[in-house]
């Protein structure tokens, strides 16, 4: 049974997490570079604090903990970040039929991502996504507000020309849940199993598959 009563005229998808499989890979990156700076942080501790988060929330992490870090953590980050995402990220299993039968249905969809415009389009295009979204990639820097604020997803509506309430989006994190929100769009939590779920999903409906979101979105099967 659909989940929707009419299949939505617009999915804006998060990358990271979502298109993607690249959280574990930044969460990794992060935790071994704070581990450095001294932080008493697991794995699971640094998941749950920083994913889906931006360099501001862990600047303020380090401030509150009085943590030596360099200045330029956050360059360091994204070096060490990128080159494991070029060697391992791949994309998040079963997006890719999602997407083709999303085309099928012309369904337009694009991505609305806090993370860096480069990054984005880098792992988009190393996982072979990238065609399906090319002049459809939005990020923070473009509104200059990062999500948790709804301005990324209402700029994604715009420029499709779409109602935000005709809109759903697909997010993995508490901060793109609580944009969707924000935003009056309906949203769905992308919760898999070997994944830590936010603890509020701020009204979105969970699902733990990728092979059950065309079922949800109302479209009919390939």
């Amino acid at each position: 049974m659909s989940f929707l009563s009419a299949p939505p005229k617009l999915v804006i998808f998060d990358c990271d997490g979502v298109l993607v499989d690249s959280e574990p890979l930044y969460i990794r990156t992060l935790h071994r570079l704070l581990q450095s700076y001294g932080a008493p942080l697991t794995f699971q501790q640094c998941w749950e604090m920083f994913v889906g988060k931006t360099s501001r929330e862990v600047d303020a992490y380090l401030k509150e903990q009085g943590l030596n870090a360099p200045s330029h953590w956050n360059k360091d980050f994204h070096e060490q970040s990128n080159a494991l995402l070029e060697k391992e990220v791949q994309p998040v299993t079963g997006i890719q039929q999602v997407i083709k039968q999303l085309a099928n249905a012309k369904i337009p969809i694009c991505v609305g991502s806090n993370g860096h415009p480069f990054t984005v389009r880098m792992t988009l295009e190393i996982t072979g996504l990238l065609p399906w979204f090319d002049g459809n990639v939005f990020t923070a820097t473009d509104v200059g507000a990062s999500k948790p604020a709804p301005d990324l997803f209402l700029h994604a509506a715009k420029r499709a020309g779409i109602n935000p309430e005709h809109c759903v989006v697909i997010e993995d994190s508490a901060t793109g849940m609580k944009a969707a929100a924000s935003a009056g769009m309906r949203c769905f939590a992308y919760t898999p199993e070997n994944i830590p779920a936010p603890q509020n999903l701020f009204g979105a409906h969970p699902f733990q598959s990728m092979t059950t979101l065309p079922n949800l979105l109302g479209l009919v099967p390939a």
